[in-house]
């Protein structure tokens, strides 16, 4: 139970739900969570700053949204890939934005809100 996952989501609410989900799930040991992308970059981009195995990422966020936040941080951490697991968990279910996370190789997969404990399971186990 060492593996760490990453919530980046502006909404307080769902921040709250999953949580709860994570507890749950029992299967990470560490859970750290940011309510802006650009907090969690400013942390990210120091390519000593260990990653977590696992982010779970909002698109629309003020500030700094998902896409800017995987452009920037891939740009200062060339194996990001290799590094952490990047997954969109968004309430979009807008065609554009799944043909877009698919265009980033950095990012696993693209998921809807709100994730269920057997989805999260499933994803710390793949790490």
């Amino acid at each position: 139970m060492n593996k760490e996952i990453c919530v980046i989501d502006d909404d307080y609410i769902y921040q709250l739900i999953i949580d709860k989900i994570i507890r749950r799930a029992a299967i990470f040991g560490k859970r750290t969570a940011y309510k802006n992308a650009a907090n969690a970059f400013q942390q990210f981009k120091d390519p000593e700053f260990p990653l977590p195995h696992l982010i779970l990422l909002d698109i629309n966020m003020p500030l700094m949204d998902g896409w800017e936040f995987i452009t920037q941080l891939s740009s200062c951490r060339p194996n990001l890939k290799d590094e952490t697991k990047i997954y969109i968990v968004t309430s979009s279910i807008a065609t554009a934005d799944k043909l877009k996370a698919a265009s980033f190789k950095e990012i696993s997969g693209f998921l809807s809100k709100p994730l269920s404990v057997q989805q999260l399971k499933e994803l710390g186990e793949q790490i």
